[in-house]
């Protein structure tokens, strides 16, 4: 009943903003605003690096971060003003008025009405809108999310190399001119400052595990980060060696830090969303541990070492309608395993040489990548003023 009212009660509210909107189109014709944002939580990838460099460089540019007052990163991006909070005023009517949307994750943005003031909303949207994107997309085959006639960022996409602009034209239908080569706008703050011996594990989510509960506790995915991290094996490597092991789960999976959090040790941290970004864990960290996130180009990005932990590859393949763009057993820059006494056998490894990438995984990561300097935001920027 309470959702039903909030629900009524905001769709009240975007009516009158809708009236106000066309009483002054006249007054923002010329405005050319732009609203920039990731998910309703976060302000740590594309689109805070976007926002920053936009803000820092262009500072009389008329641009806006959507984001909620309730979000933990909400410190990232206060000081550089600009903020709109979502559903607010300002946050709605900027939106109507808005000549490019620019977003990580879709037009999520769009206020929750009923039903038909929802489409009709949407539907009055003027603005170009550019997928930034967040992962790589190489992991995973996303048709039936971000194909051309569904996907509502459909104006332009931004890729990082031919192969990644490949998929957007030849699979997902987009024109060649609609899929710009730019680098992601993250990777120009990509710089390595790890000091310290520590290991990143960041495993991606399970389709239908978000919302278990303590039921959590039964699926094999948590079974087999148990093993790992109550490992014998593991923890004398950790302390032998002085190296700390962190663990960062998937937001969708950030709420079952509790159930984790047994597992600490002096060796071993859980990592919660908001103590820091992924971005300088990735930057702080030695050597990452992934199984199937597409991360793992953001830390080979860097020149770094990382291992695809694959514990469930045939039931985590089989659980998806569509295979993968990339053959995850042969075509990622790193060392693949698929147990963990062989996880424990690359770490040792790896920790030997210093945790340097190995020469055949840094020529191999080559062609993910057509730039690798710190000129995206740049490129990225430049893009969007063409649209």
């Amino acid at each position: 009943m309470k959702k039903k009212l909030y629900t009524l009660s905001l769709t009240f509210w975007c009516e009158i903003i809708r009236l106000l909107y066309f009483i002054t189109i006249p007054l923002f014709k010329k405005r050319n605003i732009w609203l920039i944002c990731e998910t309703e939580f976060q302000a740590q990838e594309n689109g805070y690096y976007l926002f920053k460099y936009i803000r820092e460089n262009y500072p009389d540019r008329d641009v806006y971060y959507v984001i909620s007052k309730e979000s933990p990163c909400l410190h990232n991006i206060d000081y550089l003003d600009n903020v709109l909070y979502l559903n607010s005023f300002k946050q709605i009517f900027y939106m109507f008025h808005a000549s490019k949307i620019i977003s990580t994750h879709g037009l999520w943005m769009n206020p929750d009405e009923l039903g038909i003031f929802r489409k009709l909303t949407k539907k009055m949207l003027k603005s170009k809108k550019v997928m930034l994107n967040h992962g790589i997309g190489l992991m995973k085959n996303g048709k039936k999310y971000y194909h051309k006639n569904i996907f509502a960022l459909n104006d332009l996409f931004i890729a990082i190399s031919d192969l990644h602009k490949s998929i957007f034209v030849n699979e997902y239908g987009y024109k060649d001119e609609e899929v710009i080569i730019a680098g992601y706008p993250r990777f120009d703050d990509l710089i390595d400052t790890s000091t310290k011996k520590s290991i990143l594990f960041m495993p991606t989510w399970r389709d239908g595990q978000d919302n278990l509960g303590n039921h959590f506790k039964e699926t094999d995915f948590f079974k087999e980060i148990e093993k790992l991290l109550t490992s014998y094996r593991l923890e004398n490597f950790l302390k032998k060696n002085g190296i700390l092991f962190n663990v960062y789960l998937h937001q969708n999976f950030q709420k079952y830090n509790e159930i984790f959090k047994k597992f600490e040790t002096e060796n071993i941290k859980i990592i919660r969303q908001g103590e820091k970004t992924v971005q300088d864990l990735l930057k702080e960290n030695k050597c990452l541990i992934t199984d199937y996130s597409s991360v793992l180009f953001d830390f080979v990005y860097m020149k770094k070492p990382f291992i695809s932990y694959q514990f469930d590859r045939k039931e985590f393949l089989n659980s998806r309608k569509d295979n993968p763009f990339i053959d995850i057993t042969r075509d990622i820059p790193g060392d693949i395993v698929d147990n963990l006494d062989d996880l424990i056998n690359v770490l040792e490894e790896l920790n030997k040489s210093e945790f340097k990438i190995k020469p055949k995984h840094l020529k191999e990561s080559e062609r993910f990548f057509k730039y690798r300097d710190q000129n995206n935001c740049k490129r990225v920027y430049k893009a969007i003023e063409t649209i």
